[in-house]
């Protein structure tokens, strides 16, 4: 594809690896991002009614032609107004964290690649992609708990055979997102080291000039459940009042306090999970054509 007068990066998640800390920390730069001639777009852009990445690009056509406002090229220049580099961060672009179908899930956003792909091709151009991993349990831990928070209630052993940690093959995700055509630069990182990778991450996104703009937010955004705050939420579903429950219990039994952060696996499970993520994490820091960000060590 053309390389011509600007560049375009995308981070794509994955969910639970602090995508909403980073977007608001590039959103709360994005002022000072512009007047450098970087554009930055994140959620709170892509999440209004109508501005759905297919939607604005065109990808999605066949289901309603008409809802199509203008052509992917022009859509680009609305966006980048001159920019040199436009920033995209959706991570519910490459697909869901929980199907609301509660099907087994096998791969871990199995279309990524393919979208990712359909975006670079609409725009003319190698889109660079971003992407941070997380270890299995914890990820699917951190998944459970916001499925309770968005009012939907399950056991948690239930979930685990719906979400099995085989499902999560960092691995195969990251071959598919190296091989489809259209992706640029592939930068990944763990969640594990996302603080003090924080400057190089933000660095890679909009420049190596530009990266000192963006600084950290001083806390967490999401914080996940405790083990009595997700106790009560299954109590309180279990007499048939727990749907709205999830935020309640996290303000009156929270992590904050000293109340034990929720964990439905055992230590076995978590070993095991680690060993797996361990061993994909160092073939993908092998690979051809991927970036792997490290903390400096101490």
């Amino acid at each position: 594809m053309p390389s011509t007068d600007f560049t375009v990066a995308f981070h794509i998640g994955a969910h639970k690896t602090a995508t909403s800390h980073l977007q608001r920390s590039l959103l709360k730069a994005s002022d000072a991002l512009a007047d450098v001639g970087v554009r930055y777009y994140g959620p709170d852009y892509f999440r209004l009614p109508g501005r759905a990445i297919p939607r604005l690009f065109g990808l999605n056509t066949d289901k309603d032609p008409a809802k199509v406002k203008r052509s992917p090229q022009d859509q680009l220049r609305l966006m980048r107004k001159g920019a040199s580099r436009l920033v995209l961060s959706e991570e519910n672009y490459v697909g869901v964290l929980n199907s609301p179908r509660r099907l087994p899930v096998k791969s871990r956003y199995p279309d990524a690649a393919g979208r990712v792909g359909a975006l670079a091709k609409v725009m003319g151009r190698d889109v660079d992609v971003f992407v941070c991993l997380r270890r299995p349990t914890a990820f699917i831990n951190s998944a459970y708990c916001q499925m309770l928070m968005g009012g939907r209630v399950m056991p948690m052993a239930r979930y685990k055979d719906i979400n099995p940690t085989d499902g999560i093959d960092w691995l195969d995700l990251m071959r598919r997102l190296r091989h489809a055509p259209g992706i640029g630069e592939l930068t990944v990182w763990r969640y594990e080291d996302y603080t003090p990778l924080f400057n190089d991450i933000c660095a890679g996104l909009v420049g190596a000039d530009h990266g000192h703009l963006v600084t950290p937010l001083p806390r967490r955004i999401h914080v996940g459940l405790s083990s009595p705050a997700v106790a009560e939420v299954l109590h309180r579903h279990a007499q048939g009042d727990g749907k709205e429950m999830g935020f309640a219990a996290r303000k009156i039994l929270p992590i904050e306090e000293g109340y034990p952060p929720f964990d439905g696996f055992t230590q076995d499970e978590h070993s095991a999970s680690k060993q797996v993520y361990d061993d994909q994490i160092a073939a993908i820091a092998a690979m051809a054509g991927v970036t792997f960000l490290r903390p400096e060590p101490d």
